[in-house]
């Protein structure tokens, strides 16, 4: 409806300018409906993204993968540990902007994906016989020489990472190693 009620001028399309357009269209009472609407469907999108990270800890710390005090609920039943280790994490972030926090989860992203190429060749070579729920039909060679192209596109994105992202995604490798 916004791109139809208005004339089209991709300049103006920037941050807020849905609830400009719900003004021209409805009056300010849209606008500010439009504001609501975004302010309550992004702080559920929040709470249900920390909820889900804290549990997460929760369920790693009674697997043994994180220490144990991860594995604290309160009264309710709710991770306490998780929630308070997720929203320092989300503070520590808030410093950034939105285009730096989306790098940075790129370069975590990339950097997973390096150790999951390393994982994939490690039990191919380590574990060659192990009976597993699919199979790549290609040998060590050809698990290695599948795994070089994506590499070298991920090398290419993490060196073209600022220092501030680089920096900042070190600390939290440093982060989860130590933990």
């Amino acid at each position: 409806m916004g791109t139809g009620a208005v004339p089209l001028d991709r300049e103006l399309w920037t941050d807020g300018y849905f609830s400009y357009i719900a003004k021209i269209i409805g009056g300010v009472w849209l606008r500010w409906w439009i504001q609501g609407a975004a302010a309550m469907s992004n702080m559920g999108m929040f709470v249900a993204e920390m909820s889900s990270d804290s549990f997460q800890l929760l369920g790693m710390a009674e697997r043994g993968m994180l220490p144990k005090f991860f594995g604290k609920r309160s009264r309710h039943g709710t991770p306490v540990i998780g929630i308070l280790f997720s929203a320092s994490g989300v503070l520590s972030l808030s410093w950034l902007s939105f285009q730096e926090i989306v790098a940075a989860e790129n370069f975590l992203y990339c950097f997973g994906m390096i150790l999951e190429f390393i994982s994939f060749i490690r039990l191919r070579v380590k574990y060659p016989a192990t009976s597993r729920p699919y199979k790549i039909p290609v040998g060590t060679v050809g698990a290695i020489l599948m795994c070089i192209p994506p590499t070298i596109l991920i090398c290419v994105v993490l060196a073209l990472s600022t220092l501030e992202i680089v920096v900042v995604s070190r600390v939290d490798i440093l982060i989860g190693l130590v933990m």
